[in-house]
């Protein structure tokens, strides 16, 4: 099974469109998305994926009322499969068991590392695409949506695959 890890929109929809587009054709059976979508109306756009989205909100989002208001109230949003949850997401995905965090925690993130609970865990938050295996942890930082950074500048716009069959995660560049 596949998932896709992708974080850090900051309502950048052009780009999320085509991404949208690119997760699609690969096919993957869940999204796991870091946070910092920065408005509640990107959500619609997230309507578009054809798989179930797990996500968290990042630093960057208004609180979690107003993300939940729009998913009760916005017809637009009422087929949408999405599982949000405030800061923190632990879930199994083909067995495997999944963290989501934001990471704009470094003491947290650490602490997730290090506790070894987990398979997978996705962070975002500092716009650095980013695999690598620490124990049996494999961490994800997919990068960013937004495509910029201002200690840096232009960075590249990314996203990962995750397959469960390989235990292994790809970095994908936006196309």
């Amino acid at each position: 099974m596949k998932m896709a890890i992708l974080g850090d929109l900051h309502d950048n929809l052009r780009h999320l469109n085509v991404v949208i587009d690119e997760i699609n054709k690969i096919g993957v059976d869940l999204v796991a998305f870091t946070g910092d979508f920065d408005m509640p109306f990107t959500m619609r756009a997230f309507t578009r994926f054809q798989s179930p989205i797990k996500a968290v909100l990042g630093n960057g989002d208004p609180d979690i009322q107003k993300f939940e208001y729009q998913l009760d109230k916005l017809d637009v949003l009422k087929n949408l499969d999405l599982d949000i949850s405030f800061r923190f997401q632990d879930f199994k995905f083909d067995g495997k068991r999944v963290g989501i965090f934001h990471g704009d925690d470094d003491n947290l993130n650490k602490v997730l590392v290090e506790c070894q609970l987990f398979d997978v865990l996705c962070i975002g938050h500092n716009h650095l695409p980013k695999i690598k295996k620490e124990g049996k942890t494999l961490v994800v930082n997919p990068g960013s949506l937004v495509g910029w950074m201002l200690e840096r500048g232009n960075m590249p716009i990314t996203y990962a695959i995750y397959n469960s069959e390989t235990e292994e995660a790809v970095l994908h560049e936006m196309r």
